[in-house]
């Protein structure tokens, strides 16, 4: 009998430190880093482009319509072009109002008409940085931004052609799925860009952007997509394979 004890008071044991390890086990895992479900969703990151790019959120497409103003007065093709090589600055700050968008613009914009020997416009380079604020129906932000650009095909042609970059990088806050509060910095690097001299809309074009940043739940993120313009104002945002249209007007 006392062996038996014995051995039934080592079995005793064996089972209470191996429920005593499970339930630590268990603790440990539920005290764990934020689950997947704190992370941008991909519905939050086309809010986010088409915010950084929409013509009525002082976006990517509202500095190159702003490009177009400055060029056009100084498209003279006379012997000699007063404008050339002539460096213009301005500061511009007002309110803007839509169906889609509500905020305010505070914006330096430095430009220079270049030209060739004989003083014939060839090419714009224009600057922008700013501060926009702006509310839509999916979105609460505020942001730093900074465009740097080349235009050409000045005088010929139906379509000025854009080069250049474009960040966007501030705070927001999300009204769509999980309303996410967070930092964020997007990207843009676009490539021949054509825009109607008469519409000023993009029609064609190559575009790539990334957005990075990090969550009010301490969660970090990065992403990238491509941009497909479809002409007449219409675009296509691609992330992870999944399409989504945005208007850029």
């Amino acid at each position: 009998m006392k062996t038996t004890f014995s051995a039934m008071k080592n079995t005793l044991s064996v089972a209470l430190l191996a429920g005593l390890f499970l339930l630590t086990s268990c603790e440990k895992e539920s005290t764990g880093t934020p689950g997947s479900e704190d992370a941008i969703t991909d519905e939050e990151a086309v809010a986010l482009v088409e915010g950084a790019m929409a013509l009525e959120a002082e976006g990517l497409t509202a500095e190159l319509d702003a490009a177009i103003e400055v060029t056009q007065p100084m498209l003279q093709k006379s012997p000699t072009n007063p404008y050339c090589g002539i460096s213009n600055d301005s500061t511009v700050t007002h309110t803007f109002t839509s169906a889609r968008f509500d905020g305010n613009l505070s914006t330096d914009w430095q430009w220079m008409l270049n030209c060739d020997d004989n003083d014939l416009p060839v090419s714009l380079t224009y600057n922008r940085t700013g501060e926009v604020s702006y509310e839509s129906l999916r979105l609460i932000s505020s942001d730093y931004a900074e465009g740097n650009w080349s235009m050409t095909n000045l005088l010929g042609g139906a379509e000025y052609l854009f080069n250049g970059s474009y960040e966007r990088n501030g705070t927001q806050e999300s009204k769509v799925r999980n309303q996410t509060s967070l930092e964020s910095t997007v990207k843009f690097n676009l490539t021949d860009l054509a825009v109607g001299k008469v519409k000023r809309q993009i029609n064609s074009g190559a575009a790539t952007f990334t957005i990075t940043g990090e969550t009010s739940t301490g969660n970090s993120y990065s992403l990238s997509g491509t941009i497909i313009f479809l002409g007449d104002g219409a675009a296509e945002v691609v992330i992870n394979g999944t399409v989504y249209a945005i208007d850029l007007y």
